[in-house]
C-alpha cells in the first residue's frame, strides 16, 4: 500500500508543475534589420549608423489569453550628433502595439501603428497553415520544434515548445501545439526570440483587448501597408530603404 501512494503523490505531483506552466509571462527580443542609405556626400565625422533596432516586448499568458506588449525595459535608440553637415539626428520610436490573443477562439487582435494611423489587426489562427520541418533544437532551455509558412512572399520560421501547453506567442505567431519561443522572418529581417520565462498567476484583467483603430484583417492590413511603402519607394528613385539626407 505505501508503494502505491508513494506512486500517486508523484504521480500528483508532476500535474502540480504542469498545471503552473500555464500561467507566466516571457520576455522576448526583437531584433530588426535596418537598411539605411545616405543621400549626398557623407562628412567624415559622421556618426555610424545602426545596423539594427532592438526591442525588449513581453508576453503575459494564461491557459485562455495572452497579451504580446512593449515593456519598457529598453529606451528607442536614439543618435544625435553635430558634423560638417550640421546636426544629424536618427530617431527610432517604438509604436505603442500590443497583440491579444484568444486561445480558446483561435483569434489574435493586434494594435498596429502605421504612419501615424492605429489599426486593429485581426487573425484567425485557424486559417495559419504551418508545415512542420521535423528539426529541433534548444531555445531558452526549452526543446523546440520548427514550423514554417509562406505569408506574402516573406519565409516565416517559428520555433515551439510542446512542454508549455500554451498554444500561444509573440504576435500572430500562435496556435501551434505549444509556446513559439522564436520567430524568424526572411533569414533575420527579423527575429524576435525568448529571453526570460517565468511561470505564475497571471492577473487575467490586466490582459486586455486593444480597442484603439480600424478594424482589418490580416490581409487587409497588408495591402494597405504594401501600397504606401510603394510610394514611399517610387519618392525616393524605387529605393525603399531608410534614407538620411546630408544638407549644409
Amino acid at each position: 500500500m505505501r508503494k502505491i501512494q508513494l506512486i500517486l503523490f508523484i504521480f500528483f505531483a508532476v500535474r502540480s508543475v504542469d498545471a503552473q506552466q500555464t500561467s507566466g509571462s516571457i520576455i522576448y527580443e526583437e531584433k530588426i534589420k535596418l537598411q539605411i542609405n545616405v543621400d549626398g556626400e557623407a562628412p567624415s565625422d559622421m556618426p555610424a549608423l545602426p545596423k539594427e533596432q532592438v526591442n525588449i516586448k513581453k508576453l503575459d499568458f494564461t491557459s485562455d489569453v495572452s497579451l504580446y506588449f512593449n515593456d519598457g525595459i529598453t529606451a528607442p535608440t536614439d543618435i544625435e550628433q553635430q558634423s560638417d553637415a550640421g546636426v544629424i539626428r536618427i530617431k527610432m520610436d517604438r509604436p505603442d502595439e500590443k497583440s491579444y490573443c484568444e486561445i480558446d477562439k483561435g483569434i489574435v487582435t493586434e494594435q498596429r501603428e502605421f504612419m501615424t494611423r492605429k489599426f486593429l489587426v485581426i487573425t484567425e489562427l485557424s486559417k495559419n497553415e504551418w508545415k512542420l520541418t521535423g528539426k529541433q533544437k534548444m531555445i531558452a532551455d526549452y526543446p523546440c520544434q520548427e514550423a514554417t509558412r509562406t505569408e506574402s512572399d516573406r519565409k516565416i520560421s517559428v520555433w515551439f515548445t510542446p512542454n508549455i501547453p500554451v498554444r500561444s506567442g509573440p504576435g500572430r505567431f500562435a496556435g501551434l501545439p505549444g509556446m513559439v519561443l522564436e520567430v524568424n522572418i526572411n533569414n533575420d529581417d527579423i527575429l524576435i526570440t525568448a529571453k526570460e520565462i517565468k511561470f505564475g498567476e497571471v492577473d487575467a484583467s490586466k490582459i486586455e483587448k486593444p480597442k484603439e483603430g480600424k478594424k482589418v484583417t490580416w490581409e487587409e492590413f497588408d495591402k494597405i501597408r504594401t501600397e504606401k511603402m510603394k510610394e514611399m519607394q517610387d519618392q525616393n528613385g524605387g529605393n525603399g530603404n531608410v534614407m538620411i539626407k546630408i544638407r549644409k
